[in-house]
Formats: structure tokens, C-alpha cells, sequence
């Protein structure tokens, strides 16, 4: 038995004291304040951790409630999120999808119009083909030149001039070409 760390033979060696201290007459009365020292000191003790417990469960409480309020208000973000990608994504796929089948469709109008013009071009073609036929060999034409009575033009000479203003023909220091 321990109370405040003082073991059972410390115990006794202080009751000793104390009767030879206070004496036999004083000695339960000192007990007797002792015993409401330590009483009063137990619920003062007591009453601070009764404090302290319910200050943190309010505070356990208090953080809980915004826990619950902060997580609430995130899945409603997410949730709105999730919806709104959702419908981005339909409304994208929904385009492809138009996309692809506009490209279907030009494709096969493309294949159709590419196997129609070689029935047209082999008709179109065969005629042509008849009418060359009729043209003369190509010996046989000639291009002709326009006739020119005039003889080429021969180039005017540069001249330098001077900077007295003169013109020379050939370069002198500090002449400018004039043409």
C-alpha cells in the first residue's frame, strides 16, 4: 500500500514524528483536518478531469459535426462532378458517334462515285479515242514563228558618272553607275 509513494515503514516513522511533534491530545485533530485536506484534494482532482472530459467531448463532438458536414459537402462535389463528366462524356460520345457516321457515309458516297466515272470515262474515252484517229501525223504539223522584221536590240553601255556630274564610260573613283 502506496499513497503518495510513501511505503508502509515511511508511513509509520512519519505518524511517529508527529506524536512526539504535536502530541498525544493534538494528533487526532491534525488526522482528522488531514483526512478533509486529502477529501477536498480528491474532488478538486475529480472535478478537473469531469471538466477536462466533457470540454473534449464537445470538442470530439464539435470536430465530428464538421467532419460530417465537410465530408458531406465533398461527396456532393464529387457526386456533381461525376455527373457532370458523365454528361460531357455522352454528350462527346454522342458527337463522335455522328462524326464517324457522317465519315461513313461520305466514304461510301466517295467508293460509289469512284466506280461510276469508269463506266463514264471508258464511254467518254472511246469517242476521243476515234476522233484522234481523224487528226493529221505529226510530221505532218509544223509550228510556224511569227516573222520579225526587226533586228534584235543591242544594250545601251553603262557610263559612270562623276560626281562632277560628267559621264565616263569607264569607272573612275568616286562615280555612281547610270543606266
Amino acid at each position: 500500500m502506496n499513497f503518495l509513494n510513501i511505503g508502509p515503514g515511511e508511513m509509520i516513522f512519519i505518524l511517529a514524528l508527529a506524536l512526539l511533534i504535536f502530541g498525544p491530545k493534538r494528533l487526532p485533530e491534525l488526522a482528522r483536518d488531514l483526512g478533509k485536506a486529502v477529501r477536498s484534494f480528491q474532488q478538486a482532482s475529480q472535478q478537473i478531469t469531469s471538466e477536462l472530459t466533457k470540454e473534449m467531448s464537445e470538442a470530439s463532438k464539435t470536430l465530428d459535426q464538421a467532419s460530417d458536414s465537410v465530408s458531406g459537402a465533398l461527396s456532393e462535389v464529387a457526386n456533381t462532378t461525376a455527373a457532370e463528366l458523365s454528361q460531357a462524356a455522352a454528350a462527346a460520345s454522342g458527337e463522335l458517334h455522328k462524326a464517324t457516321g457522317a465519315i461513313n457515309t461520305e466514304l461510301q458516297q466517295a467508293a460509289a462515285a469512284a466506280s461510276a466515272p469508269q463506266s463514264l470515262t471508258q464511254a467518254a474515252v472511246e469517242p476521243a479515242v476515234a476522233g484522234i484517229a481523224d487528226l493529221p501525223p505529226n510530221d505532218a504539223v509544223q509550228p510556224q514563228r511569227p516573222p520579225s522584221d526587226a533586228a534584235p536590240a543591242e544594250p545601251e553601255p553603262l557610263t559612270h558618272q562623276t560626281e562632277d556630274g560628267t559621264a565616263a564610260s569607264e569607272p573612275v573613283e568616286g562615280s555612281t553607275y547610270v543606266i
